[in-house]
């Protein structure tokens, strides 16, 4: 039963590095941009500084690095590990419920206003929520699985021996 449980911990952590590794490796033409919108807006607010290029940094910087230090931690069983994966994968569900949420009232309040006719030669592109959908079930299985009474008295043990 114990192998099992290893398994499990060493899979949870290797898919926090992989997440973390591809949200950096593909967050990075955003931060190129939300960087270059400093220099190229002529009128720039602090605000308007702070949410351009805070967020995305937050976003495609700070958690998915945590994600990978949490999947370490986790991947050498120790308990910091343990506690930042579960913050980490608590973060992210947020993040990804309150985008859902926020795309659920924007097409509620613009499903009425007409679609504008589309010029010729134009490439119109659809914006799927799925990718989204499926990142939150997975985050809150993640929590799920981390706070299960196994994983739990796993690391409460290792803690104890080290």
């Amino acid at each position: 039963m114990l192998r099992n449980k290893n398994y499990i911990r060493q899979f949870l952590a290797v898919l926090l590095v992989v997440y973390g590794a591809s949200k950096i490796l593909l967050g990075v033409k955003g931060i190129w941009f939300a960087i270059t919108y400093i220099f190229c807006s002529s009128s720039i607010t602090f605000i308007s500084i702070l949410y351009a290029v805070g967020m995305p940094f937050f976003y495609l910087v700070l958690i998915p690095a945590s994600a990978i230090v949490g999947g370490v931690g986790l991947f050498q069983k120790k308990k910091w590990g343990w506690i930042l994966s579960i913050i980490i994968s608590l973060t992210i569900f947020t993040l990804h419920c309150a985008g859902t949420i926020n795309f659920i009232i924007a097409s509620y309040f613009y499903r009425n206003i007409p679609m504008p006719p589309i010029p010729e030669g134009a490439h119109v592109e659809h914006v799927s929520m799925i990718p989204t959908y499926i990142i939150t079930v997975v985050s809150l299985t993640y929590i799920l699985v981390l706070n299960s009474k196994s994983v739990k008295i796993e690391f409460m043990e290792s803690n104890k021996n080290s």
